[in-house]
């Protein structure tokens, strides 16, 4: 029940992030219109797969080890800054090379970008590696909530920028991606000054119970972890956490490679249109991703402790719940609720959404598994899924954006999120040894038995 009531404050922390981001989405496209707005969508990606792709793992492979006290926080932490400080160069480095030549041609033609606001999606690349790396620290010493109160006054900024522009006249893209880029560094900016006054105050992470340790077990990790110097810490996380972060890249991918190929065959301008609706769907996401940060902390028990595998499948069932419960009225108020949203050049935005919802309802239990597989130290099992994910999307991809293009994009979509979950519940499956009814129904072989002895 601890675990529900956190998952609870956490998905009250997001009510507020949600419809902020829905909201700037919405007015950014009724402003700049679909063209704007896919050029818009298209950036924000860029920066998201930048950050993601540089990450390193630095967070995730910290976790078991910051968890376990294994290792002083404060010399991992500044670790990870170094090499956030170190892809902070690189990406400056790429930044300046979108501003003349064959690049800048190619971002403008595609991207629609002007010279300098390369720098602002390095801003918010960066800021993202680093909200990204902070949060799994928070999330190792037991601050689970922290991190989405963050995000959901992240987004109120944002919102309140983009709706100032928007009155004054003032919304272009280059501000819209300013003000993506400025919210992204305030979020991690405020992530690690959080982190830091925990670790000024609490030079342990907080207690937990015994018998209950890390996603990987005592004897996994390295005795002498807590001699080493910054520069091993590094080379230890990046062993241990990049094909954990594989699987968030390859996650990416699956959510935005769509929109890739979708400009690629159709133009910004049906990017636009279908970005609406998918902002809009991926918003469901956010109610089984309540519970995903806590099954990191919960999953990470002992193999001997049989309360992993129960909340683990009680968390699926709820995060599957939640989503089919928003999702249904939504298929039925696609079209009015996106034309009033953002106007009437988003018409057919509606079809897209409703070709996404199977998909993103089949993908619910997906990505609630995806923080018991971390918990658990099998990071590699999500970078399997997404991988699968991703190929069965690009396949889907070339064969139905050419004949259908945003609808097309849409179903291809849908048909890889149902691949990729149904492999991550498969694993669930072996891994608990749980029934198909035990995992969606719960004790339905305690109910039989009581059902048997009424007769």
């Amino acid at each position: 029940m601890r675990l529900f009531r956190a998952a609870a404050r956490i998905l009250f922390s997001r009510v507020g992030q949600v419809l902020a981001n829905a909201a700037v989405v919405m007015v950014v496209a009724h402003t700049l219109g679909p063209t704007g707005q896919g050029h818009y969508s298209l950036t924000v990606a860029v920066a998201m797969l930048l950050g993601s792709l540089l990450g390193g793992g630095m967070g995730l492979a910290a976790v078991p080890p910051l968890r376990q006290d294994k290792v002083p926080a404060m010399r991992m932490v500044s670790a990870q800054l170094i090499w956030a400080g170190s892809m902070v160069i690189i990406m400056g480095f790429l930044a300046f090379m979108t501003l003349s030549g064959q690049m800048a041609l190619f971002f403008a033609d595609h991207l629609g970008w002007f010279p300098g606001l390369g720098f602002a999606t390095a801003v918010a690349a960066a800021s993202i590696l680093g909200f990204e790396i902070f949060s799994y620290d928070l999330l190792a010493r037991g601050r689970l909530v922290i991190s989405a109160a963050v995000n959901g006054f992240r987004a109120l900024g944002h919102f309140l920028v983009i709706i100032i522009l928007w009155y004054l006249g003032e919304l272009t893209l280059g501000k819209a991606v300013g003000a993506f880029a400025t919210a992204q560094f305030m979020g991690a900016v405020a992530a690690l000054i959080i982190l830091l006054r925990d670790l000024k105050r609490r030079s342990h992470p907080e207690p937990v119970k015994e018998g209950i340790a890390g996603s990987v077990n005592p004897e996994d990790l390295p005795e002498d972890l807590h001699q080493r110097s910054r520069l091993k810490l590094i080379l230890f996380n990046l062993k241990n956490g990049w094909l954990g972060q594989i699987s968030a890249v390859a996650y990416f991918l699956l959510l935005r490679l769509d929109q890739g190929l979708l400009e690629h065959f159709k133009g910004a301008a049906e990017v636009g249109i279908y970005s609406v609706a998918v902002y809009v769907g991926e918003i469901l996401w956010l109610l089984p991703g309540a519970l995903t940060p806590l099954l990191v902390h919960s999953s990470a028990r002992n193999q001997g402790d049989p309360d992993r595998d129960r909340t683990a499948a009680r968390a699926l069932r709820v995060g599957l719940l939640l989503t089919i419960a928003a999702g249904l009225p939504l298929y039925f108020l696609a079209d009015p609720l996106l034309g009033f949203l953002a106007g009437g050049a988003y018409s057919a935005s509606g079809d897209s959404m409703r070709a996404l919802l199977p998909g993103i309802i089949a993908f619910a239990p997906g990505a609630v598994l995806a923080g018991d597989f971390i918990g658990r130290g099998k990071p590699h099992w999500n970078t399997q899924a997404s991988a699968l994910t991703v190929a069965v999307n690009l396949v889907a991809a070339f064969y139905l954006i050419p004949r259908h293009g945003a609808v097309g994009a849409a179903w291809s979509s849908s048909i890889a999120y149902a691949v990729g979950s149904s492999m991550m519940l498969i694993r669930f499956h072996l891994v608990t040894g749980f029934s198909w009814g035990r995992i969606f129904l719960g004790r339905r072989r305690a109910w039989g038995k009581r059902l048997m002895g009424r007769k």
